[in-house]
């Protein structure tokens, strides 16, 4: 889901980049998992971040698409400061990933931006950090401008990964390098792609309590970074199933993950 939500940001034919949460206990790899994407290019890997320091340091660079996301391994970080800089990060957040920032007049920066700048997160909290931030966050839009996505483990993937530790083969993982293309690219969605996950996205809207008009946009970029991915300039059936099986995992409820066999080989998710 990591390489996906990353790859929609070359996706010409999308509106701008997806941003994920993803939530699960302590010790379920979140922050490895981030730390293999951190090389790519137009990543910015903040282990903290404030709202003054995305101004200073990082928005210049947003608008010249030097970076598309902005990786966050423990959103906690950022949350544990006083209300009054909480606030105002979390509002730069939910403006950055949704309608662009579009003019800046602080005491850090005065500036206006030809077009609204815009980028991604991707970030990661757990369950019960969560829940003490979900009423604010529901308060001001910012679960609603995200993909969430939960899982726990299975207890044979549990023995999986005890396996590796016990036989040291962790210690060889290597970083995930996407292959980003050298331009941003179109990737036709032919509409009966777009309306087979249309049922999965009203499922998931009613949980929410939202209409889904911003996850169905979400779930279209990422069948268009699917086919990306792959190399293909069109959405195909493939790229239906191995969104439709990701969305299993697009709740609050920390389900086991089981991989499916009919998607293994062909491209991370």
């Amino acid at each position: 889901m990591i390489a996906l939500t990353l790859y929609t940001a070359y996706v010409k034919n999308v509106e701008k980049p997806n941003s994920l949460l993803i939530i699960a206990k302590p010790e379920s790899g979140k922050t490895e998992m981030m730390n293999k994407f951190i090389h790519n290019k137009n990543v910015a890997y903040l282990s903290d971040t404030t709202a003054y320091g995305i101004e200073q340091d990082w928005l210049p660079r947003i608008e010249k698409g030097e970076v598309r996301h902005i990786l966050i391994p423990d959103l906690i970080k950022p949350l544990s400061r006083r209300e009054s800089t909480v606030r105002t990060f979390v509002t730069m957040m939910n403006q950055l990933i949704e309608e662009g920032i579009v003019s800046v007049s602080t005491y850090a920066m005065r500036r206006s931006f030809q077009v609204p700048v815009r980028c991604g997160i991707i970030t990661a909290i757990t369950k019960a950090e969560l829940m003490d931030q979900r009423h604010h966050w529901g308060r001001v839009g910012f679960l609603s401008r995200v993909i969430p996505f939960s899982y726990s483990y299975s207890m044979l993937t549990v023995k999986k990964v005890f396996d590796s530790i016990l036989g040291l083969d962790f210690l060889e993982e290597q970083d995930i390098e996407l292959k980003i293309p050298q331009e941003d690219l179109e990737v036709k969605l032919p509409r009966r792609y777009a309306e087979s996950i249309l049922p999965s996205t009203t499922t998931i809207a009613r949980a929410q309590q939202t209409y889904g008009f911003r996850l169905q946009k979400q779930f279209q970029a990422l069948l268009q970074a699917s086919a990306l991915e792959q190399k293909r300039k069109a959405v195909k059936g493939f790229d239906v199933n191995r969104i439709l099986n990701l969305m299993n995992w697009v709740n609050f409820d920390e389900n086991p993950m089981v991989s499916n066999p009919n998607l293994e080989g062909q491209g991370k998710s």
